[in-house]
């Protein structure tokens, strides 16, 4: 008789295992380590912040002059791992931005003071990935732009403060076609003649 089959995908099984050892590991009653930028036993190393002479895990923050939160970022051996936030002096949020090992990943938003939408990007292994939209103050959409692992690609746009068309181009095989809106700037030279002209 053969013993019965729990899991007839290994995939399966290896994802169940997976998620139990991760949330295993985040259930620790260790807390995290809350540490002021300003904190002088805090030192910056290259792409790695020590702390104490070892490789920081935790969360460094700062603080405006009213003692409210500025910004709070986590550490996972001396990369930014997890969120960044910010804040504007009246506590109102200004971004969120992830980060994995020291890259930028998932999704980054920011808002304007009046608490309009600023920016919004997705990025992947450090590279913009998907849509990229940002807005000027008052909401009106300045820029609409899609990447592919850090690189343009599909339909561009964007527009003057005025709602006017700035750019509107397609990037294909890397090729832009359409209102790039830069304005060439290039001296041209008036043809040489022979003798004159009459």
């Amino acid at each position: 008789m053969e013993p019965p089959v729990l899991f007839r995908n290994n995939r399966v099984a290896t994802l169940i295992v997976s998620s139990l050892c991760c949330l295993l590991m985040t259930c620790s009653n260790k807390p995290v380590i809350q540490v002021n930028e300003n904190d002088a036993a805090l030192q910056q190393r290259g792409q790695l912040l020590y702390y104490h002479d070892e490789p920081f895990t935790g969360n460094s923050y700062r603080l405006f002059s009213n003692g409210k939160p500025a910004r709070k970022t986590a550490y996972r051996n001396g990369l930014q791992d997890g969120l960044l936030q910010s804040w504007y002096p009246n506590g109102a949020r200004e971004q969120l931005r992830y980060f994995t090992a020291g890259q930028k990943t998932g999704v980054h938003r920011g808002w304007w003071p009046n608490g309009r939408a600023k920016f919004e990007y997705f990025f992947e292994n450090d590279e913009h990935n998907g849509t990229a939209k940002e807005w000027f103050s008052d909401g009106i959409l300045y820029r609409y732009f899609h990447y592919n692992m850090g690189h343009e690609e599909g339909l561009e746009q964007m527009w003057w403060a005025d709602g006017t068309v700035r750019a509107n181009y397609i990037v294909k095989n890397g090729q832009q076609y359409g209102l790039i809106g830069r304005k060439l700037c290039r001296n041209v030279a008036a043809p040489k003649t022979k003798g004159i002209l009459k």
